[in-house]
């Protein structure tokens, strides 16, 4: 497909998922309020559009392919007040056999596997206790305490660009100079070593002067590995929000993520946090996240900066535009094969119309991938994707 059909596709795609609503006065949350005051809620999104990719040498086009930026997924909330206590119960699944998350030059459509039903499809399975004195715990499959914290941002474009940049192609292959199709994907190499979601006990402290801390201890039950399943997760963090002169928002977060070896392998340490202001007023705002560990016998680190603006330029809701750039070091080594050292660096603009009415978002992202290691050369990774959110 040539860039101007890919470009019509996009714009394309992303019309085609606004509802009718989109003249209305918006789309009322589907829920249900029983006697006693307790809310039943099912929501959900689909989050698809068109990608482009360019390894260098061949250019391939993936059409209405799920974002995995934010996933298409459904769930089902059951929320009931009583006295000073919240009591909810969250169920989330996603399904999305064709993603960003796999897709590639090899693989250009989805195996008939991947539309099979799995763990994998399993998001929440959560029970959580709040109370505003107490504090809030939590219990089942769900964020541990990290889960998040590398990820803070106000742009108003992390639909499409944050900290996770390998997401908008993480199935893609990198192409050697000479024209060898690498056996490593952009998802390999482009960690922002966020939190994971695991079958867990949390518990979040009241908040302090803007600072609210959690803790949580867990194991991976979804996984089909029985090692992996015994293995111990701990992770605790401190999150931070304010707002200043009644202009100026801030978020920021710090965590701290342990994981027990499995097998040879030895334990896990990452350290990680994020930052993210806004200037309400003009809508400018800045984004730093930055994260080191050892995981698996390999050290790894990144840092990640985003400049961007966010304003209501046409009535229709908010939009966001913004540029942002990523540097990480010795992800993915592979020392029996002789890579000892990489470099990952990338740069991407972004641009998200809000449609308020509608519950939607359209997006258009563009992102450079630059990867090297200290075994061969290899040219650089060019995506376009463009598309929708649209939410209930």
């Amino acid at each position: 497909m040539t860039h101007r059909n890919f470009t019509r596709a996009a714009l394309a795609t992303g019309f085609l998922a606004l509802p009718a609503a989109a003249i209305g006065q918006g789309l009322p949350p589907i829920e249900h309020e029983f006697s006693n005051g307790s809310v039943l809620r099912f929501y959900g999104q689909i989050n698809k559009g068109v990608l482009q990719f360019d390894d260098g040498q061949a250019t391939e086009t993936y059409g209405l392919i799920d974002n995995d930026n934010s996933g298409t997924r459904v769930g089902l909330t059951y929320t009931q007040v009583r006295g000073d206590w919240t009591f909810q119960n969250v169920n989330e699944f996603q399904y999305a056999p064709f993603s960003t998350a796999t897709a590639n030059i090899l693989e250009q459509s989805p195996p008939s596997s991947a539309y099979d039903w799995s763990n994998a499809n399993i998001r929440k399975i959560d029970f959580t206790f709040d109370n505003d004195r107490m504090g809030k715990i939590w219990f089942g499959q769900g964020s541990m305490a990290t889960d998040g914290i590398l990820e803070m941002d106000l742009s108003g474009t992390d639909v499409i660009a944050y900290s996770g940049v390998a997401d908008s192609a993480a199935g893609q292959l990198i192409r050697e100079s000479d024209g060898t199709l690498s056996d490593i994907q952009i998802g390999d190499v482009y960690a922002n070593l966020d939190g994971d979601r695991r079958f867990r006990i949390r518990y979040d402290t009241p908040t302090f002067a803007n600072f609210t801390f959690a803790a949580a201890f867990g194991r991976n039950l979804l996984s089909s590995d029985p090692d992996v399943r015994d293995a111990n997760v701990f992770d605790a963090s401190v999150t931070y929000a304010n707002t200043y002169y009644g202009t100026v928002e801030l978020q920021a977060g710090l965590g701290y993520n342990w994981k027990e070896g499995i097998g040879s392998s030895g334990e896990s340490n990452i350290w990680g946090g994020s930052a993210s202001g806004i200037h309400t007023p003009t809508g400018l705002n800045l984004t730093f996240a930055a994260g080191s560990g050892d995981e698996n016998d390999n050290s790894g680190d990144f840092w990640y900066t985003k400049l961007g603006v966010l304003r209501d330029f046409i009535g229709w809701g908010d939009t966001g535009a913004s540029v942002d750039y990523y540097s990480g070091d010795d992800f993915n080594l592979d020392r029996d094969v002789g890579i000892d050292s990489t470099t990952s660096d990338s740069w991407g603009l972004a641009l998200v119309q809000n449609i308020d009415r509608a519950n939607t978002q359209l997006w258009l992202t563009y992102r450079s991938y630059d990867y090297s290691d200290n075994s061969a050369s290899y040219d650089d990774g060019q995506a376009i994707f463009g598309g929708a959110r649209f939410r209930f």
